[in-house]
């Protein structure tokens, strides 16, 4: 048992953004699994493999005691990181939503974290109405056992003498500076920063001035206010220079009283100015000590500097922006130059200033991309006369490329984090989930369907067949492999030529389901071989399980549902497949014949193969023999009714069996010679995603590369919006570590025993109640196909 006697070092502090299921690892309590709620506090004692965390839960909102002395797994997506001292102030904060809205405004917490005792801040009496603020000093900052747990801010009110709940408590911790002010303790919610550029009334100022004993430079204060007030095309000149914090602010300074004083024209000074500064500090070229780096001039770029307007080349597509840093980042090679450049339209690449951890500047998400500043030429052209941009009425501003060539799908071996989020995936747009969730499903992470986007056309095919596999390629395919998204108006291109050229009518527009478009696609269109044979002559792209509901089964297996299927129907498949896309028993969108149903992880197929080598159920050696009557009664599945010669008649003694009809099974050949050196082989498929639908709208969940090992996602085309009526869609990827525990032994046993649905988190619920298709891959297959 690992020694956790001693205070183990925390990591990072979290704050669960959302409930979630936790995996109990160590300490002594009566549940395994157990459920953290939105808004609890987490400590990360360890980090796990591909982002699980071991950590520590600090429960402030159900009070329950199994959290005492457990260390438990959990994934760092359903947390929020927050900074230890930030933490300290939300344990003070009892709404568990008003602890995530917190949480989530980065920005926010920063400032406050920064507060220190005598700053200037806003008190917000109601924090739902940012509007009603009074003006305070901070005069305590830390615990106060007295209210409860976490820390709490001490106040001085500048304008209200009113008595608060807390007033008398704040005497043990300091007094106020004024013999009348009113003083209060608040939490971390009711506070705002206050920024010089505030408005107020011209006695709060002096109050201000009087009263503050911090030593704050209100003079030099002063100074920035101007700046801020300074028309924004003006700021961007100052940007050039503000890096440089001695050789330029006072010049500035002076140029910015001069303006306040009406002796100057500041956009006339300012330009002459920089243009003497320009000049003087470029010449020197030369000269290690110089300046010239922080102020980003390149000479043998045609001159860019922060501010140029410039054309990017990226994925073969020229991209417009605005240079908003130059120079080497940690880790890029000696005297190696990168741009940041501010994109107009966005790029599924971009981030929002940052690049490998490190910020450089703010912008809109998306929008910073940092490249070689070769790649930059300079852009002269007035902005309107800029290539349009996208219509952001209809699908946002993220770019969408037309790549060519052949991408290979992703494989993510280390943190799936990194190619999650929002604006990855494809973009959803007028009942599309149908198409987005199965395209996703088909090609993100797996080849095995790669040869609809490369097989060369024959006559059999329809004239526009090299149009519909172009666009499904180069348009939908690389770019979500290589960019990890892909814009709907991408994917309406495909819609509208599967519409005119197929049978299926109303793919632009209305609700349709995944084994339609299947049909309509790859059936109709793209005339692909079919992925299934069947014994019985026929063909078949996927497989629809019929069977007979049975009551004794709480939690079926997509195993336990195959196998009853194909015993029913008196059919085998002729080969192992490459894929095999098996729908779940369930009829329109509302009828399901099972409540909750398991996928199986790595379906055994070796009985449902015909003329495949089986094992005897008995001793386990070659069958020769099967038996249907004996399904069940021997073991289970279609393993229960092969048996070998002697186990046969062993077993049909049994007056129960005497009238049963065995049925000799053909064995290769090849394999009854070779019998008694080689043990019966199992062919397996492996799960690649499953296909789900609540109400009218599909989602998926998909692995994320090859292996036993690798990850999975949730992805769902429509997760979020933009704007009502003419607003856009917002795709997302969601990284889903607990997707294998749900489908292990040990998850079906915890499901079989839980009476209410509702107390499954969300994406448990969705892959076990609304599974509607499951995709199956043989790795082995694939590499002849």
């Amino acid at each position: 048992m690992e020694d956790n006697s001693k205070e183990r070092r925390v990591l990072q502090h979290y704050v669960a953004k959302q409930d979630t299921v936790l995996i109990r690892i160590f300490g002594a309590c009566d549940v395994n699994v157990n459920k953290l709620r939105l808004g609890m506090l987490v400590e990360a004692l360890e980090d796990l493999r591909e982002s699980v965390l071991r950590i520590r839960v600090t429960d402030t909102v159900g009070g329950s005691k199994t959290w005492c002395g457990t260390e438990w797994r959990c994934h760092k997506y359903d947390l929020i990181s927050v900074s230890p001292k930030v933490w300290q102030y939300l344990f003070a904060v009892q709404s568990p939503q008003e602890r995530i809205r917190l949480a989530n405004d980065e920005a926010l917490c920063e400032q406050i974290r920064t507060i220190s005792v005598n700053d200037v801040a806003w008190y917000c009496s109601d924090p739902t109405n940012r509007r009603a603020r009074e003006l305070a000093f901070v005069r305590y900052i830390g615990p106060v056992p007295q209210l409860g747990l976490g820390h709490y801010f001490g106040l001085e009110l500048v304008e209200n003498q009113e008595l608060s709940k807390t007033s008398l408590l704040t005497k043990e911790y300091f007094s106020p500076t004024h013999w009348n002010a009113a003083t209060i303790f608040t939490t971390i919610n009711n506070i705002l920063p206050y920024k010089e550029t505030d408005s107020i009334s011209g006695s709060i100022e002096k109050i201000l001035l009087s009263k503050n004993n911090t030593g704050t430079d209100y003079n030099n204060d002063k100074k920035k206010s101007v700046l801020d007030s300074t028309p924004a095309v003006l700021l961007e000149r100052f940007t050039l220079f503000d890096d440089n914090k001695n050789n330029n602010q006072e010049s500035i300074n002076i140029l910015k009283e001069r303006h306040q004083t009406g002796k100057s024209d500041l956009e006339n000074d300012i330009n002459n100015y920089t243009q003497t500064v320009e000049h003087t500090l470029f010449k020197c070229g030369n000269d290690e000590k110089n300046e010239t780096k922080k102020f980003n001039r390149v000479e043998n770029k045609g001159d860019l500097i922060v501010g140029s307007n410039v054309k990017v080349l990226l994925d073969s597509d020229i991209h417009y922006g605005i240079i908003r840093w130059i120079g080497s980042p940690p880790g890029t090679s000696p005297g190696k130059l990168m741009a940041a450049v501010e994109l107009d339209n966005g790029h599924p690449l971009g981030t929002d200033g940052t690049y490998k951890d490190v910020r450089y500047f703010h912008c809109r998400p998306y929008r910073a991309i940092f490249t070689d500043i070769e790649h930059c030429s300079h852009y002269e052209s007035k902005l309107n006369e800029r290539p349009a941009l996208i219509n952001n009425d209809n699908f946002g501003n993220m770019e969408s490329s037309v790549i060519t060539g052949i991408v290979r799908p992703i494989s993510v071996k280390g943190d799936l984090e990194s190619i999650c989020g929002k604006y990855r995936g494809i973009q959803g747009h007028h009942n599309s989930c149908y198409l987005d969730a199965t395209l996703f499903s088909m090609f993100t992470f797996t080849s095995v369907f790669d040869n609809l986007l490369f097989r060369p056309p024959n006559e059999k095919d329809c004239p526009q067949y090299e149009e519909v596999q172009r666009v499904l390629r180069e348009e939908i395919v690389n770019p979500l492999r290589k960019n990890m998204f892909v814009r709907a108006d991408r994917v309406m291109k495909l819609r509208t030529l599967l519409e005119k050229l197929s049978s299926v009518s109303g793919l632009t527009s209305e609700e349709k389901d995944p084994e339609e478009f299947l049909t309509s696609l790859v059936a109709q269109i793209l005339n692909a071989e079919p992925f299934l044979k069947l014994s019985s002559g026929q063909d078949a792209y996927h497989y629809q399980l019929f069977v007979e509901k049975d009551d004794h089964l709480n939690l079926p297996t997509v195993q336990q549902l195959l196998e009853q299927s194909f015993l029913t129907s008196n059919i085998r498949l002729k080969e192992v497949p490459s894929c095999l896309i098996i729908q779940m028993p369930r009829f329109g969108k509302s009828f399901k014949m099972y409540q909750k149903i398991q996928p199986t992880l790595l379906l055994d197929v070796t009985d449902i193969i015909e003329d495949s080598p089986r094992q005897c159920t008995v001793c386990g050696k070659l069958a020769e023999f099967e038996c249907k009557e004996c399904y069940g009664q021997c073991g289970v599945g279609l393993e229960s009714i092969a048996f070998c010669l002697q186990c046969l008649e062993k077993v049909h003694r049994h007056e129960r069996r005497t009238n049963h009809e065995p049925k000799k099974l053909n064995v290769p050949m090849e394999f009854t010679i070779l019998q008694e050196h080689c043990p019966v082989p199992r062919l397996y498929l492996e799960l690649s995603a499953v296909v789900c639908i609540e109400t009218s709208h599909y989602v998926s969940f998909v692995k994320c590369g090859p292996g036993s090992e690798a990850p999975w996602c949730f992805f769902d085309s429509m997760a979020d919006r933009k704007g009502e009526q003419n607003g856009y869609n917002i795709p997302e990827m969601v990284p889903c570590p607990d997707f294998p525990y749900w489908l292990s032994e040990e998850g079906g046993t915890y499901l079989t025993e839980l009476k209410d649905d509702r107390h499954l988190p969300e994406h448990a619920k969705r892959l076990l109640c609304d599974a509607y298709m499951c995709m199956y891959q043989s790795p082995d297959v694939m590499m002849y196909k």
